[in-house]
């Protein structure tokens, strides 16, 4: 289901976009070791959300079933504790988002918000990403990695 806001890939979309989406999912640290059955599987299973630049995208504390690969755009990701905000990283093309909730099954860990004019996003539900993890030990190693490194940059920051 695609909620308000949101779109399917079209048939159009995919037939001219397929080549750019399998380079920025290749690019993406985490999905790259996909096979080309894989990459179209994921493309397939997502569907495109557009924000304009302050726009947030998620918020740290709400659940999260949703995880996204950016498409264009940047965003810049925050972690706020005892009122203060502190902005972790800012992340662009090909990168992930929301990946921590999706695979731990808890609350958001940090506010994304949109950095540049227009961000695009293809965002991913858990089960779908789940059946991805299932068929492809490797990516969901890769995630498991990812997870643990964020976790580690967000103490490192949050101590200074």
């Amino acid at each position: 289901m695609v909620p308000p806001g949101g779109r399917a890939v079209t048939e159009q979309e995919l037939g001219s976009v397929e080549a750019e989406l399998s380079a920025h999912i290749e690019a993406s640290y985490l999905f790259r070791s996909l096979d080309e059955e894989g990459r179209r599987s994921l493309i397939e299973s997502g569907y495109v959300l557009s924000f304009d630049e302050g726009d947030t995208i998620l918020r740290q504390g709400e659940p999260g079933d949703t995880m996204f690969l950016v498409l264009s755009g940047s965003v810049n990701i925050f972690h706020a504790e005892d009122g203060t905000e502190t902005r972790l990283a800012k992340l662009g093309e090909g990168a992930c988002l929301g990946e921590v909730s999706v695979l731990t099954g808890g609350v958001r860990t940090a506010t994304v918000r949109a950095r540049s004019e227009r961000v695009d996003l293809i965002c991913l539900h858990k089960h779908r990403i789940e059946r991805i993890l299932a068929q492809y030990p490797k990516v969901r190693a890769v995630l498991e990695s990812l997870v643990a490194r964020r976790a580690q940059v967000t103490i490192d920051k949050l101590r200074r």
